[in-house]
């Protein structure tokens, strides 16, 4: 049997983008085989890249098997008078592609009726495949869509080639305005050039290969290995495994390699949660540490290129990391001129959502009913302390107003953690009472996912289920619930945090009495709905 393959190449689409589009690009093929009677006997594969998506189906049927069925027909008295058949009868055999006298009488819970015995024949794969396969890569859903050729057609980037072959032969498909060939295409850089490939696995693979284009895994352990070449050349150090970036840097590249660069030392004054969100979100650069798990002067840069042998790409990304480095110090520099607990009068100023009001309203509502969680735990005889969970209920929002988080979303509550450990908070605060009321801000938004951890305290634990049962009851109450695949809040994620903070905790809380009226009336009297 043929092997069937279809290579979409396009402009370089979003990293984030790339893995949920393959696996429903495969579904679709496989889908749509199937439902054709066409199932490959053999595995779906796929190589993926910024400039592709590739699905492989090994052994595909050059054609559909011929289906014998009954096709029933009008009733046996109206097909029928005085023995003979009647104008009806004839129709329906004309229709069936049968002679009447082959006509069969069957019957049914309604009477007896007449029916045709119909084979039908197969048709084609690459015929059907031609037909039918565009309307399922168009169907492909991406966050955000481009349009170019015609205003009815939209995809994630421009496509620019296309490859569709079976059993060695080109399928006349059409995407985008681009026609189906054998051609694909190398590496942008490296190997620039038309590629001829085939519909054997292998022989797909390697053809890209030798165009210095590998396939997922081989892009990952090619990252692997060369991180850790680089970070050999410093003694003790080692490279910060990081599954999220690895995961970027694998769909932002067709032929890695790394770099190893530098920056100055009096950076490592910042906080390192600064220094490392700096380099892993904005630069998408692994960090370097000591055997200690301390923070080095050092950074490793996935390239998508050969190398560099003069040094050129890393001086840059030195250069631009040092420039990022210089604005985060400024912004900490400049929020210490105002502390969290003068900034909380600030967030009347700032939105969280228009029929809820600011975040200083939804700050009123989490200190309420923090209060009334941590009462409520109290009575089932778990030690909390109520007041650091108040005072950090207080502070948690103020870090929206500050440079740095302006700079940095992915900061926030970070920040704010930071800076109450490191500010006057009160003056007759003992350490370890500032210590807790900073971990407690620093975990509200824990957990991130399901696989995240949940807030290391159980002060911290009470803040994050109020800010997030806050947040669900004031958006379903204005009918913002999610909806199909849409959740612009994140309402499921933050629920399904607030499962698991319970359930982790043991915490003897009814779901329910988070979302009965003592949200609405600490909603009520904050000025919201």
């Amino acid at each position: 049997m043929p092997d069937f393959l279809i290579e979409i190449g396009c402009e370089e689409i979003p990293a984030r983008m790339i893995d949920a589009a393959s696996l429903e690009l495969r579904e679709r093929v496989q889908k749509l085989l199937d439902h054709e009677r066409l199932s490959p006997k053999g595995a779906i594969s796929h190589l993926d890249t910024p400039r592709r998506l590739a699905v492989l189906a090994a052994a595909v049927p050059p054609a559909q098997p011929d289906v014998t069925e009954q096709v029933i027909g009008p009733s046996a008295s109206v097909a029928f008078k005085d023995g003979r058949p009647t104008p009806a009868a004839h129709a329906f055999a004309k229709k069936a592609g049968v002679d009447v006298g082959r006509l069969e009488r069957v019957i049914t819970p309604k009477g007896e009726y007449l029916v045709a015995t119909v084979t039908k024949k197969g048709r084609p794969a690459a015929e059907i495949l031609a037909e039918l396969l565009p309307k399922e890569v168009n169907a492909i859903y991406w966050p955000k869509n481009m349009y170019w050729h015609k205003p009815a057609e939209k995809f994630v980037r421009p496509v620019r080639w296309l490859v569709a072959m079976l059993d060695g032969e080109v399928v006349p498909l059409e995407l985008q305005g681009v026609k189906a060939s054998n051609q694909s295409r190398g590496h942008r850089i490296l190997s620039n050039r038309a590629v001829q490939v085939s519909a054997s696995g292998t022989a797909y693979v390697e053809a890209l290969r030798t165009a210095k284009v590998l396939s997922r895994s081989e892009r990952e352990q090619q990252i692997r290995k060369a991180l850790d070449a680089a970070t050999r050349t410093v003694p003790g150090a080692r490279w910060r495994e990081d599954n999220n970036l690895l995961d970027t840097v694998v769909n932002l590249t067709e032929w890695p390699s790394v770099v190893l660069g530098n920056f100055d030392r009096q950076f490592l004054e910042l906080p390192e949660e600064v220094l490392v969100t700096v380099m892993r979100d904005h630069q998408k650069y692994f960090a370097i540490e000591d055997a200690n798990g301390k923070l080095l002067p050092h950074f490793l840069a996935v390239l998508n290129t050969d190398g560099d042998a003069q040094g050129i790409i890393r001086h840059g990304h030195e250069h631009v990391l040092r420039a990022r480095f210089n604005d985060a110090r400024f912004f900490w520099q400049t929020d210490q001129k105002h502390p969290l607990r003068e900034r909380v009068q600030w967030l009347k100023q700032v939105m969280f959502q228009k029929d809820l009001g600011s975040y200083y309203e939804k700050t009123q509502r989490v200190q309420r009913l923090s209060s009334w969680l941590c009462e409520s735990i109290r009575q089932k005889g778990m030690a909390v302390r109520a007041g650091i969970v108040h005072k950090a209920a207080c502070l948690a929002k103020a870090d929206l107003t500050t440079e740095l988080v302006k700079e940095f979303t992915e900061l926030q509550g970070i920040v704010g953690g930071l800076y109450a450990r490191v500010q006057a908070l009160d003056p007759d605060m003992k350490g370890d009472a500032q210590e807790a009321i900073a971990i407690a801000i620093y975990d509200q938004y824990k957990p991130e996912s399901m696989e995240g951890p949940v807030p290391r305290t159980v002060e911290g634990a009470m803040l994050s289920i109020a800010d997030k049962a806050d947040s669900i009851a004031g958006m379903f109450a204005l009918g913002l619930q999610p909806t199909g695949s849409k959740d612009p809040f994140a309402l499921r994620r933050q629920a399904n945090g607030i499962v698991k903070t319970i359930a982790e905790y043991g915490l003897s809380i009814r779901l329910s009495d988070l979302n009965r009226d003592r949200i609405w009336s600490n909603r009520v009297a904050s000025g919201g709905v």
